[in-house]
C-alpha cells in the first residue's frame, strides 16, 4: 500500500529543495549583464589605444555588452596593471597591454609590484607585430640586409641603427651576434624620434615597427628590408624574414594580449577568448591592423597565451641583464 504521508513529505522536501534553489542561481546571473572595462595603460591616441579601440567595439558586439575603454598610462604600463590587480575577478575588469608588461618588465625592474605568471588570469592572445629593418631608398643607403652587413662588417664604415622600444634594441645586438656585425645601437625615445632620425639620414637603419614608416616606403623614400617574425608579415607579404636570410630563429614580435585578475573564472576567460578571435578576423577589423603593424594572432586561447609569457620570460630575460637594460 502506498504511503500518502510519506509521498507528501517527498514532495514537500523536494518543493523546499527548489525554492532555495531559486534565490541561489538568482545571486549568480549569466556573464556578461553589466558593461565590462577594458584598461588600457596607454595614452589615448596611440597605436596601442587605436588598436584596444577598435578591438573593443567589436567584442561588445559579440558580448552583448558595452566594452568601456579605460586609459591608465603611465609607469611603462605599470599604473593601469596595478588598477587591473585591484579588480574583483570576476571578468567585469580586463587589462589590454603589450608584451613589456609581462615579459620585458619582470627583467627590467628590481621590484616589480606583480608576478607576470600568479597575477593574471590569460585570457587571450590578441594580434602580433614584426620589427621590421628599415632603410632609405637614398643610393649611398643599404638596399638589403646583406648590404647592411657588408656595411657592418666594414672597417672603414660605420653602421648606426635606431631603435626605441626594448625589443627592437635588443634585436640591435641579438642581429649584431648572427651577422657578425659591429653595429652601434642608437637608442630614441619613441619611433616618431627614429623615423625622424632615419629620413634626415642620422641613422643608417631602424629597427622599428612598421606603421611610422609606412608613408615613407609608399612615396619611395624608404623600403623595408626584412621583417623579425618567423613568418612573413601578411601585410607585406613580399619582403623577407631575417631568418630566411639566414640568420635563424631571429623572431622578436610585438605582441598584444587581453588578461584578467588571478582567480577568474576559466569559463569567462575561454568566452572572452572566443569572442577575441572572432573579433580580431572580421574583415574590417583585420585590414585596420594590417594598415598598423599587426595581424591577428594565429590562437587566441588562453593556454597559448600562458605559454607565449612562460616561453618570452626564459628568452627575454637573460638577454635584457646581460645588456643591461634597467628602468628602476
Amino acid at each position: 500500500m502506498v504511503n500518502f504521508r510519506h509521498v507528501s513529505l517527498l514532495r514537500a522536501g523536494f518543493a523546499l529543495c527548489c525554492a532555495l534553489a531559486v534565490p541561489a542561481m538568482a545571486a549568480e546571473p549569466a556573464w556578461p549583464n553589466r558593461p565590462i572595462r577594458l584598461v588600457v595603460p596607454f595614452v589615448a591616441g596611440g597605436g596601442a589605444d587605436v588598436a584596444a579601440r577598435l578591438i573593443a567595439l567589436k567584442l561588445q558586439e559579440r558580448l552583448g555588452q558595452p566594452l568601456i575603454v579605460e586609459n591608465k598610462a603611465g609607469g611603462n604600463t605599470l599604473i593601469g596593471v596595478q588598477e587591473v590587480l585591484r579588480a574583483q575577478p570576476d571578468g567585469y575588469t580586463l587589462l589590454w597591454s603589450i608584451d613589456q608588461t609581462f615579459v620585458l618588465n619582470p627583467a627590467l625592474y628590481e621590484k616589480l609590484p606583480y608576478d607576470p605568471k600568479e597575477d593574471f588570469t590569460p585570457v587571450s592572445m590578441a594580434v602580433v607585430g614584426p620589427n621590421a629593418v628599415v632603410a632609405r631608398s637614398q643610393p649611398k643607403d643599404p638596399a638589403s640586409v646583406a648590404d647592411l652587413v657588408a656595411r657592418g662588417k666594414s672597417r672603414d664604415a660605420e653602421l648606426n641603427i635606431g631603435a626605441a622600444a626594448i625589443v627592437s634594441q635588443i634585436l640591435v645586438d641579438t642581429f649584431n651576434d648572427a651577422a657578425g656585425t659591429h653595429a652601434r645601437r642608437v637608442p630614441f625615445k619613441g619611433s616618431a624620434e627614429v623615423a625622424q632620425a632615419l629620413m634626415a639620414g642620422t641613422v643608417d637603419a631602424a629597427f622599428d615597427g612598421i606603421a611610422p614608416y609606412a608613408q615613407f616606403v609608399k612615396s619611395g623614400r624608404a623600403r623595408f628590408l626584412a621583417v623579425s617574425s618567423a613568418r612573413r608579415f601578411s601585410g607585406l607579404p613580399d619582403v623577407p624574414t631575417l631568418d630566411e636570410l639566414g640568420f635563424k630563429g631571429i623572431d622578436m614580435s610585438v605582441w598584444f594580449a587581453i588578461v584578467g585578475p588571478a582567480g577568474m573564472p576559466a569559463g569567462i576567460a575561454q568566452r572572452v577568448a572566443g569572442a577575441v578571435e572572432w573579433a580580431v578576423r572580421q574583415p574590417d577589423v583585420t585590414e585596420k591592423l594590417l594598415a598598423f603593424g599587426f595581424e591577428p594572432a594565429q590562437r587566441n586561447d588562453p593556454d597559448t597565451l600562458r605559454a607565449q609569457i612562460s616561453t618570452d620570460l626564459d628568452r627575454y630575460g637573460p638577454i635584457i641583464r646581460k645588456l643591461g637594460f634597467k628602468l628602476d
